[in-house]
């Protein structure tokens, strides 16, 4: 008889929206592969759901036959992340290297499809036994941790990389990548350890239903952001056309055309005041300006001596003293100061006024007074 109980339904919502946000990334976005990586990764990691289900529903203690579904993805979830992480910031992997990241995985997928086919006696006599799928947990713990680490020293490597890319790195996934790391390993040794130490009756009861609740939050949140996300680092290297055609059709020398090119970025960021964009990226103003981002990014760093981000936040900062002069604003409190200024958030605008001119924008207005 299938007992309904209030973890099963909620670890049926996690699986079944998992799944979908999953496929709506698989499918809308089958040609970027970062996308599609944490599409795989949100619908493998949220499939796994199916066992614990079948379990609070009964299902697997009356049918036995349904032990060792094979929809166990311990040996993938993490390292498919890893290829996540990897993707979006243009780390070149061999196929080669990819096929050994994942043959652990699949290894798991073929061996559980063959426990499956087994007959029920022999699956229930396995099952109770204990030690065999503790120390598949045990193992597939250390190599997901391994591939743990891996994406933490990655991202450490690669966290200023943002700044030349976005304007507003607040709620980028690479940022937040570490910390989704981080969950994942301590999500994954606390539910094992905590069906090895602690006692089946207590863990139902008091303990299962909140991990449930988490985990279903922590489902949704990584598939809209994976929806929202736009690849972080684009690998189209687009080339610099105008400049080409010039160096081909002009007198000028190469940085003279480098100096023209970076007045027009001025002029652009003046006249269009591109900042006020609270989500600008380098994306944005490459196609303004028709210069590769590459180039616009060597471009903005050879002149400014400063990073996409701070390029941006340096006119936002501006901007903001302007309006924090002008006494017909004194009708905007803060929060609308930093809006109108380009910033996306109070705290974002007093850490980068703050960081400019060694004034909070309060004292800033005061001294102004």
């Amino acid at each position: 008889m299938i007992n309904y109980n209030i973890t099963s339904l909620i670890d049926i919502f996690g699986l079944v929206q998992g799944v979908l946000l999953g496929l709506i990334l698989i499918i809308e976005n089958r040609y970027q592969k970062s996308k599609l990586l944490l599409g795989l990764f949100l619908v493998l990691y949220s499939i796994e759901l199916l066992d614990p289900i079948l379990q609070d529903l009964h299902i697997l203690k009356e049918n036995p036959i349904l032990l060792f579904i094979p929809f166990n993805f311990h040996y993938l979830v993490i390292p498919l992340f890893y290829l996540y992480i990897m993707s979006i910031t243009n780390s070149i992997l061999k196929t080669k290297r990819i096929f050994l990241i994942l043959l652990p995985g699949i290894l798991e997928f073929l061996f559980y499809c063959i426990l499956f086919l087994q007959n029920g006696d022999f699956k229930m006599n396995l099952y109770n036994s204990g030690n065999f799928t503790e120390l598949l947990w045990v193992f597939s713990l250390l190599y997901s941790t391994y591939y743990g680490i891996l994406i933490i020293k990655h991202i450490n490597k690669h966290k200023k990389t943002a700044e030349d890319f976005y304007s507003n790195t607040e709620g980028k996934l690479l940022l937040q990548a570490k910390r989704v790391t981080v969950f994942l390993l301590c999500f994954f040794s606390f539910f094992m350890f905590s069906e090895i130490f602690i006692s089946d009756e207590y863990y139902e009861e008091h303990i299962y239903t909140i991990i449930s609740a988490i985990n279903v939050i922590f489902i949704f949140w990584i598939g809209i952001s994976g929806i929202r996300q736009p690849k972080l680092f684009d690998s189209q290297n687009l080339s610099n056309k105008n400049i080409a055609i010039n160096l081909t059709n002009s007198s000028l020398t190469k940085t003279e055309l480098i100096n023209k090119e970076y007045s027009k970025l001025i002029e652009l960021m003046s006249k269009e005041k591109l900042f006020l964009e609270p989500n600008i990226s380098l994306a944005d103003v490459s196609k303004k300006t028709e210069i590769s981002q590459r180039n616009l990014s060597k471009l903005i760093r050879k002149n400014s001596n400063t990073n996409f981000n701070q390029f941006i936040n340096n006119y936002r900062v501006e901007e903001a003293k302007k309006l924090l002069k002008d006494s017909s604003n004194n009708n905007l409190n803060m929060l609308g100061i930093a809006h109108s200024a380009g910033f996306n958030s109070k705290a974002s605008f007093y850490s980068v006024f703050k960081k400019r001119t060694s004034l909070t924008p309060t004292e800033f207005k005061n001294s102004k007074l």
